[in-house]
């Protein structure tokens, strides 16, 4: 036990991305919820910002925290998909979140169908 607390205390701490409360994606509605609205809910702002040629945008939150080298580590991505007008169209992928079946299903939306037009 000495040899643990002595090895996390000599490696230290080491955090990438920011924080966020994904607990919070069910208050996120496809359609509805915008990006600062999402941002709001999760308690933190997008790692990154993925602008796409269609006119969507893809935002990655992603957090680590690593306790000892190579040892332990917490880690955690999301990355949801915005449309042209800000919205939420629905989760692309997470990594590491807990989600019930039907939030899941609700927060993957509804994908475009190839013949639609706007």
């Amino acid at each position: 036990m000495t040899y643990v607390a002595i090895a996390i205390s000599a490696g230290g701490c080491h955090t990438t991305g920011h924080d966020f409360q994904a607990d919070r994606l069910s208050n996120l509605v496809p359609g509805q919820t915008t990006l600062p609205q999402a941002t709001y809910e999760l308690a933190g702002s997008p790692t990154r910002l993925y602008p796409q040629s269609d006119g969507t945008t893809l935002a990655m939150w992603s957090f680590q925290r690593t306790l000892v080298t190579d040892g332990l580590y917490r880690r955690k991505d999301l990355i949801l998909q915005f449309g042209p007008d800000g919205r939420l169209l629905r989760l692309v992928d997470s990594t590491n979140i807990a989600l019930k079946p039907e939030q899941r299903q609700k927060l993957l939306g509804a994908l475009p169908s190839a013949g639609s037009s706007h």
